[in-house]
């Protein structure tokens, strides 16, 4: 399955200069089964995302911290990349269902699960919803460029 780039939410554009601060925030990446669930770029908040993943088999409402997040120098001069480790997921218990996209929110509220966190970023991670079945895992791999960069 083919997995699109990152997109920004318009207003996380804005939250960059002030609100997130892409070297010390804690950002967590949530899976959606639906791509309707998350794909309005207009949207700022958590609370306006739908159709998260249920709760269960080795999946939470908060989501999954990223780690290894760096906001470093990129490739050219006056480039700057965010990026992070690889996160996965593997199906105990049961199956994980539907997976359609996934999301990364910036932890600005008083916990993984606030409403008022801020999103960052988006993807599609297939064109067709897909299941992790009980005993198997998925492996979101950043891009080697970054999630994003910025000039």
């Amino acid at each position: 399955m083919a997995a699109q780039a990152w997109k920004f939410y318009n207003k996380a554009k804005k939250y960059i200069s002030g609100t997130i601060n892409l070297s010390s925030a804690t950002f967590d990446l949530h899976l959606y089964q639906t791509t309707t669930g998350f794909v309005t770029v207009t949207w700022s908040t958590a609370s306006q995302l739908a159709s998260q993943v249920v709760s269960a088999n080795n999946y939470t409402l908060a989501g999954k911290p990223l780690t290894s997040v760096t906001w470093s120098d990129g490739v050219s001069a006056g480039q700057k990349k965010f990026t992070s480790a690889a996160l996965t997921w593997t199906a105990t218990g049961g199956s994980i269902t539907p997976i359609k996209g996934a999301v990364i929110i910036a932890r600005t509220g008083a916990s993984a699960k606030d409403g008022t966190n801020k999103l960052l970023c988006f993807a599609s991670l297939t064109s067709t919803a897909f299941t992790v079945s009980i005993g198997n895992t998925l492996t979101i791999t950043m891009n080697a460029s970054g999630i994003f960069t910025l000039t």
